[in-house]
């Protein structure tokens, strides 16, 4: 409901991974430099989460390996948890850093260990979450950097020859490497933080259970479509400040003024993911530099909500915007 258009890495989204190629190779020059095999032939650096991969010679890989680069010291991984990782796959034959999830205008992803295989990718996300299944698993702990190298085939399997790899200048024979950092990050389950002020503009939360359900509105006057974009923290979290580039994990509930109900909520449901940045003009003011475990109420004007066009039929045009929104990652 209040997302606006998401910003993702090259093939991240949207993308069917299906089709053949017709060479067997990258059709992009690499420097020329002799063949070594695997690690020999890249240096990998930065922290865990903001890998970068330099190739000192083209790369060749065969059969799929994995290695431990760096042991995390966070908790150990046990089924079904859903961590992220930020992960970039470098190609040996162009020696280019192909494809990441590190920077502002991409998101890491989400990963649930010891998860079935997903028989049907349609995404990017989707092929390395597959990938990944059998490494980013119990026992493994969060902080870990793995790496994986090997042929195209042997990452990406039956996917190997897919337009949408060539797209990227990934044939189907080059050697490739993906560094995958297994972020220390916990989801929140709720606003953890210094409580405060109720500000006088804003109605006051509606409970029922485990989170808000509704606002109540009783003696908030109603607002005028030229009246400013207003934020209020009713709870300071002490976690990361949102970024550019964060992948988010929030809770929210929207609604207008003295409406009898939200038009979209997450608290009865599961928490949102999506990237800082991706929601209307006026959610992605208020939401920039705030801290994880915070709770924030916001009024959006027209302007920066949905304007004159309103949005589908519970949002009608000219509406002013309520949200309470709980931060509870960022990634």
């Amino acid at each position: 409901m209040l997302r606006g258009t998401r910003p993702t890495a090259a093939l991240a989204a949207s993308v069917v991974l299906a089709g053949a190629l017709s060479a067997c190779g990258s059709e992009t020059p690499g420097t020329g430099l002799e063949f070594a095999d695997r690690l020999d032939a890249v240096d990998i650096s930065g922290d865990v989460g903001d890998a970068k991969v330099e190739f000192t010679r083209r790369m060749e890989a065969g059969e799929l390996e994995s290695e431990t680069l760096v042991e995390g010291t966070g908790e150990e991984l046990a089924d079904e948890d859903k961590v992220f990782v930020n992960y970039v796959l470098g190609n040996g034959y162009t020696q280019q850093a192909t494809l990441d999830s590190v920077g502002d205008d991409a998101t890491p992803i989400e990963v649930t260990v010891g998860a079935d295989e997903n028989a049907e990718p349609a995404t990017l996300d989707d092929v390395l979450r597959n990938l990944l299944r059998d490494h980013v698993e119990a026992g493994v702990t969060r902080g870990t950097r793995i790496v994986l190298t090997g042929s195209t085939e042997a990452m990406f399997g039956g996917l190997s020859q897919s337009p949408a790899l060539a797209t990227e200048g990934i044939g189907n024979e080059d050697g490739l490497v993906l560094v995958a950092d297994i972020m220390d990050v916990t989801v929140l389950e709720g606003p953890e933080g210094t409580p405060g002020k109720q500000p006088v503009w804003a109605p006051k939360l509606v409970f029922n259970g485990n989170g808000p359900t509704s606002f109540d509105f009783a003696g908030i006057p109603a607002p005028a479509a030229k009246d400013p974009l207003l934020k209020a923290v009713l709870k300071k979290g002490e976690g990361k400040t949102v970024g550019e580039g964060d992948l988010l994990v929030l809770d929210y509930l929207g609604s207008l003024h003295d409406a009898a109900k939200p038009f979209d909520e997450s608290y009865s449901k599961e928490p949102i993911q999506a990237p800082a940045g991706s929601f209307v003009e006026g959610f992605n003011e208020a939401v920039a530099g705030q801290t994880v475990g915070s709770r924030i109420l916001i009024r959006i004007p027209p302007a920066k909500g949905y304007g004159k066009e309103g949005q589908g039929e519970t949002i009608p045009a000219g509406s002013t915007l309520y949200f309470v929104v709980d931060i509870l990652a960022a990634v």
